[in-house]
């Protein structure tokens, strides 16, 4: 039979959104559609294909084996198309690359101007909404920097660099009253932390003996870029990744009182799907943030 009429991309990307939500109410929240449109997709698809690809239940929908064989697919190819089209547009390409706010505002735009006279032609996308699940092959991501080991399953990591902890605070915390002349003056100050970052104070803590043991005074606060803020304004002594405080270390809003750097099993990772359109679009980039890294 011949084929000439192919599922419009909205009604793939549907198909994606669907299979990852599990149900048509949510899909249809995030596809900022009707309930009844997005049935009347995957409705259309399954006409095409001519095949069953969502079992139907009260409150949820299970992808069959065939509709299991078609994401992987459909993904890659809405993401042949996506690279395409910004490749013609203009002879300019965009990446859109997902990034904690933190890492964001610390780490990459302050190397932004740099990225645009080192890769000219590329407009880079930064995406913070980090708590967002990420997915790709819609349209929306081509990378992520994540923090971790390096496992992500279905996605390939590069390591651009390794964490490495040491408390910081400002000038006048350090020598101030009581000051921070050993670790254990720490016993006198608050420990600044994000409410990831609890496992970091105590790795650096176990290093020091009964310190790890202590009763701290302690402020959470919802990034780690409020804590370093808090840092700066004398609230207490945060612990620094020096990645994400060289800059603060280097106007000398922060400092560093101990020696102690401790490096951890994790880092930050460029991920992206393990398929050559990827790696290709990506070069460019990787090969910035590793000499980025580097330096």
């Amino acid at each position: 039979m011949k084929i000439d009429r192919y599922p419009p991309f909205n009604v793939l990307q549907t198909l994606l959104v669907v299979a990852r939500c599990g149900n048509f109410t949510s899909a249809a929240q995030q596809l900022f559609l009707s309930q009844s449109a997005v049935s009347r997709h995957i409705q259309q698809i399954e006409e095409y294909f001519g095949c069953q690809l969502f079992v139907r239940h009260t409150r949820m929908v299970a992808p069959t084996a065939e509709c299991l064989r078609l994401v992987p697919i459909v993904e890659e190819l809405l993401a042949i198309a996506r690279q395409s089209l910004h490749i013609t547009h203009k002879g300019e390409q965009t990446i859109t690359l997902r990034v904690t706010p933190t890492l964001a505002t610390r780490w990459l735009l302050p190397r932004l101007t740099d990225f645009y006279e080192r890769v000219p032609g590329t407009q880079l996308n930064i995406d913070t909404a980090w708590f967002l699940p990420t997915n790709f092959g819609e349209a929306k991501l081509d990378a992520a920097i994540l923090f971790g080991t390096g496992r992500w399953d279905g996605l390939e990591a590069t390591c651009l660099m390794r964490e490495r902890l040491t408390p910081v605070c400002s000038p006048q915390l350090a020598h101030g009253t009581p000051p921070l002349a050993r670790p254990d003056d720490l016993k006198r100050h608050t420990l600044l932390q994000s409410s990831f970052g609890r496992h970091g104070w105590m790795l650096w803590l176990q290093q020091e003996g009964e310190l790890a043991t202590h009763r701290f005074r302690e402020q959470v606060f919802d990034t780690l870029d409020l804590a370093f803020s808090a840092a700066v304004r004398g609230l207490g002594v945060a612990l620094g990744d020096l990645n994400l405080v060289e800059e603060s270390l280097a106007n000398g809003s922060l400092v560093a009182p101990f020696e102690r750097i401790v490096e951890t099993d994790s880092g930050y990772y460029l991920v992206h799907p393990p398929r050559n359109e990827y790696r290709e679009k990506l070069k460019p980039l990787l090969t910035w943030l590793q000499a980025q890294a580097a330096a």
